[in-house]
Order: C-alpha cells, then structure tokens, then sequence
C-alpha cells in the first residue's frame, strides 16, 4: 500500500527519504449514498513492476537527491527481492545517475526478514503512531500514515539501524542461521547515559569463524 524509503540519520539528516501511497485519483462511476458519480476517489493500484519502477525513479531519486546529505552521492538501494522490485537494477538506475550521483542497487539476502531494516522497528513505530488517529476512510488511513511517518522520531531510526548491525553480528556467530532471539540492546538506557554507540562492534574472531565456515562449506575458496 505504501513505498517507505529511510536511510541511516547522519550529518544533520534525519533519514528520511519519503512514503508514497500506492493509490489514483478517478471518477465515481456510480453514485451511491455518500458519493455522487463523477467525484474523485481514491483507488488502490496494485504494485506490479513497471508501477514499482515509476514509484523509484518518478519519486524515490528526486527525494533522495533532494534530502540526502550532498556530501554522500555514492547510494545503495537496498531492496528485498519481491518480484516487482526486480524492475529496479543497475542498468535501469545508470539514467538517473545523473549530476555526479551514482545510484547502484543491492539486494537483501532472500528469505531473511531479520536483515530488513523496516522490519526491526520502522513499522511498529509507524504503526502505533497511526493507531493513534481514528480513520474512517481510505484517505484517513492514508493521512493518518503519512502523519505518522512525519512524526517518527530520528532516535528511532537510529536505533533500527544499530539492531540491524547487531543482527548481522548474530548471522555471523551463527554462521548464516537465524536461530537466535532480536536482540536488546538497551539503546534507551544508553542514550541517557550518554554512552550510545555510533556503530556495533563485531570481534574479529566471529568473523574469521564465519569465513572459515563459508570455505568449509564450499561457498567460498580460501584465497
């Protein structure tokens, strides 16, 4: 229903790119009770490929060139592998790579939620926010989110993006396996205190397991 963008707070820039509802205006064909024929309404459009293509390079390149800190024009799209999404690749994205911008796409591992930045707490957020507004039609529904989106704290964000380091942490101790809790890191607690890190630190070691594993396991040589 909806197209979210975010990236990582940095330089003054709170991370948000946009949120654009997948909808179009058209005419009533019929008049009913509260609509007379011919009124505008909005309507859900389905979000196959070539919408999915429009919805990036028409909104998602614009925003991104307009909001994200000029000092960064070297983007990564990061998308999950839905097949709309495969409308979007490189070649696609090199004429909008445009005014010194390269745009590139990177695609997330398949059949892992727990590597989805919106999935770690963009979503609840936007979520319980918009709880908050009664909604009585598709257009407060709409409203309402966007509302939300709008006020969605940066300390939010930044907190998503550190649990998504600490979750990849937890793919390479657990050498690719996902059986392992979300983790807690107490960003709150840490914020107050003033001790929040900018980055999670992962230890060498779990790393050079996680390689020696990859070779043990044919996926990688040893170099």
């Amino acid at each position: 229903m909806f197209l979210a963008a975010v990236a990582r707070p940095r330089d003054g820039f709170n991370g948000k790119i946009g949120m654009w509802p997948f909808v179009r205006q058209s005419p009533a064909v019929r008049s009913s009770r509260h609509l007379p024929a011919g009124t505008m309404q909005t309507i859900l459009i389905n979000e196959d490929a070539e919408v999915y293509q429009r919805f990036v390079l028409n909104l998602v390149i614009p925003a991104i060139k307009t909001n994200f800190p000029s000092a960064n024009k070297m983007v990564v799209l990061q998308q999950d592998n839905a097949t709309p999404h495969r409308s979007i690749n490189n070649a696609v994205l090199s004429a909008v790579s445009t005014d010194g911008w390269t745009f590139v796409v990177g695609h997330q591992p398949p059949n892992s939620p727990d590597l989805n930045v919106l999935d770690l707490g963009f979503f609840a957020s936007i979520q319980a926010l918009q709880y908050k507004v009664v909604s009585r039609s598709i257009d407060d529904v709409f409203h309402a989110t966007l509302m939300a989106f709008d006020m969605l704290d940066v300390e939010k964000l930044e907190d998503i993006f550190l649990t998504l380091q600490d979750v990849m942490k937890l793919v390479l101790k657990h050498r690719g396996g996902n059986f392992f809790k979300l983790p807690h890191l107490k960003k709150d607690a840490l914020r107050r205190a003033g001790t929040l890190m900018a980055n999670v630190t992962c230890p060498v070691s779990i790393v050079r397991e996680a390689e020696l594993a990859l070779v043990q396991n044919g996926v990688i040589y040893n170099q």
